[in-house]
């Protein structure tokens, strides 16, 4: 596969495409909710029947970032994609399943060759991973994809609130995989976890951890103040332990109660712990080596990186040698989100991609 891009800081669609000529399918970020209609239909005008998907948030492609009007990601050459979308998502996402169902089946789904990346609506995530994965993973399909920063989506020229839009690629030379990259390992020396013992998973609340306040939980085994909860979760977030592997949970904010928010739910009876920051610059050169492992020679990858950590790779003046360590040694592109999906799983803090040999 091949990535070609465009973009307009002043949100001009026609300047955005005018380097793009034969896509495949169209991935495209605006900076707000407000420009995502009128984008989505004049991207539609220019490129009819072309697959296209959209969601609010900044976006990269090689060594370039793009926080202002609209980025356009075109993939190109020896792909064959479908896109449509779940409404509904964070209610009922499964009544729009056949849609899912008739878009595998269009681009003629091979096992290895074939992978869903999605973009939802901000707090849909759960149901919507719910409802693809039960169909994709089953299946032997991977899936990765993140959330925008709205309450809306776009996906071939319309704009669905509550919605999950996504393409099912399939690679006509080569596999399709799925890539997980968590920066944050457990304490050394201390494999300590809290069972989650009172929880609003609706709400995203967490309450207590071994019957006592999460708040006080979080602050005595880090040793810092209740002021610190909100900036501390970037380097250590909660971990929730799921049989070998961890999955991220970001801190939102701590309430009166002591009750913590969270950017992800967690349950009564899940275990969690207190994560700490790993080496990061070597977690990436790993991922970089371990596509190369897998794929040999990969084309292309596409990617969604949380929110969190373009901050923290920001404010650590790692960014910028982030996308340049990432377009090393393939092409990359992708978007920054406020969550991030996984084969079965709605993750934090976290950078999910699809790789194509």
């Amino acid at each position: 596969m091949k990535l070609t891009f465009g973009s307009s800081k002043k949100g001009d669609v026609g300047e955005a495409l005018q380097n793009i000529t034969k896509p495949a399918a169209l991935l495209f970020s605006v900076a707000s909710e407000e420009m995502l209609g009128r984008a989505a239909m004049e991207i539609e005008k220019v490129f009819p029947g072309v697959p296209s998907v959209g969601g609010v948030g900044q976006a990269y492609m090689g060594r370039q970032f793009f926080d202002a009007g609209i980025t356009v990601i075109a993939m190109e050459e020896n792909i064959k994609v479908v896109a449509d979308v779940l409404e509904q998502a964070s209610v009922m996402p499964v009544k729009y399943i056949r849609r899912l169902e008739n878009a595998v089946k269009a681009v003629g789904a091979e096992r290895g060759k074939t992978a869903c990346f999605d973009i939802c609506s901000a707090g849909a995530d759960v149901r919507a991973v719910t409802t693809l994965s039960n169909y994709l993973c089953q299946a032997g399909y991977d899936l990765a994809g993140g959330t925008s920063n709205s309450s809306a989506v776009a996906c071939n020229g319309k704009v669905y609130q509550d919605a999950c839009a996504f393409f099912i690629f399939k690679n006509l030379k080569g596999r399709i995989k799925s890539y997980k990259e968590n920066i944050y390992v457990h304490p050394q020396g201390n494999e300590k976890q809290f069972m989650v013992t009172e929880a609003e998973p609706k709400n995203y609340r967490i309450r207590t951890l071994e019957n006592k306040s999460a708040e006080k939980v979080y602050t005595s085994e880090l040793g810092i103040s209740r002021d610190k909860i909100t900036t501390q979760t970037f380097k250590n977030p909660f971990g929730h332990v799921c049989d070998s592997d961890t999955y991220i949970i970001s801190i939102k904010d701590v309430e009166a109660d002591g009750s913590i928010t969270t950017f992800r739910p967690a349950n009564k009876m899940d275990f969690l712990t207190i994560l700490d920051i790993g080496d990061y610059k070597a977690v990436v050169q790993d991922t970089v080596a371990k596509i190369k492992r897998d794929l040999g020679s990969a084309s292309a990858v596409l990617s969604v990186n949380c929110l969190f950590r373009y901050i923290m790779f920001n404010d650590d003046h790692y960014w910028d040698s982030y996308l340049a360590q990432m377009c090393s040694s393939f092409s990359h592109a992708g978007m920054v989100g406020v969550g991030e999906h996984y084969n079965t799983q709605f993750v934090n803090q976290t950078m999910c991609c699809l790789a194509f040999e």
